[in-house]
């Protein structure tokens, strides 16, 4: 069943990807955002994600219980229970935004964010410099929406998520950090498997190389007997 779920997931980005990445536009400079999996990093951009972007967002493809399947997050069962309150365990991270109140607030519903990183071009970077690009229009040309300079024309209708640290030159440290947090863990959830994946990834490449090595040695031994005749 999980297998099956991460499969559905897969797919929906596939699908998703093309038209999300068209959408991200171009030209705009991303700053490295510095993407870390580690399970501290992971946990602090979840605490962001739950307190933050909940407020609007969904990320309707990961569970409450995924979140203590995922040894990358670490979570027990009292500290997953904490987190979902009433909510049930396989529900996914859903906002309690109505879509009417999104329309009336934003024009539309908020994106969900479960594989937003893979689906925008940049991924981790596109969403961190998204996040702390928040800035006062400099032209004063944008008066519905808010200036951001990592957004597409530079006009969105999110406001800015972390705007409490935004304008504080003692807080800048902290606002890369939340954006670098929550920027990892959205990299995550996109592909919950890829550290699996990678660490396979190298058992699969060294055992090749050694059967590489075994036919060489091998076709060397036998092409050497047929030579002799």
């Amino acid at each position: 069943m999980k297998h099956a779920w991460s499969s559905l997931v897969f797919a929906t980005m596939i699908v998703v990807m093309p038209a999300a990445a068209s959408a991200s536009g171009g030209g705009a400079h991303l700053e490295e955002a510095n993407i870390s999996l580690d399970q501290e990093t992971l946990r602090k951009g979840l605490e962001v994600f739950t307190d933050v972007c909940m407020g609007c967002h969904s990320a309707k493809y990961v569970t409450y219980r995924g979140l203590m399947d995922y040894p990358e997050i670490g979570l027990t069962r009292e500290q997953v229970d904490e987190l979902r309150g009433d909510k049930a365990l396989l529900s996914g991270l859903l906002t309690e935004l109505t879509p009417e109140d999104a329309a009336e607030f934003y024009g539309k519903a908020p994106p969900d964010l479960s594989v937003i990183a893979p689906g925008r071009r940049g991924g981790g970077d596109y969403i961190y410099s998204l996040l702390i690009g928040y800035d006062h229009d400099p032209k004063g040309e944008i008066e519905d929406g808010n200036y951001n300079k990592a957004f597409p024309g530079n006009r969105t209708a999110m406001p800015d998520p972390l705007a409490w640290l935004d304008h504080d030159p003692e807080e800048t440290a902290d606002l890369e950090e939340q954006a670098r947090a929550v920027s990892s863990f959205l990299v995550f959830i996109g592909d919950p498997h890829q550290l699996e994946r990678k660490a396979i990834g190298r058992w699969v490449m060294g055992f090749l190389v050694l059967l590489t090595l075994v036919l060489y040695l091998l076709k060397r031994e036998v092409w050497k007997d047929i030579k002799k005749h």
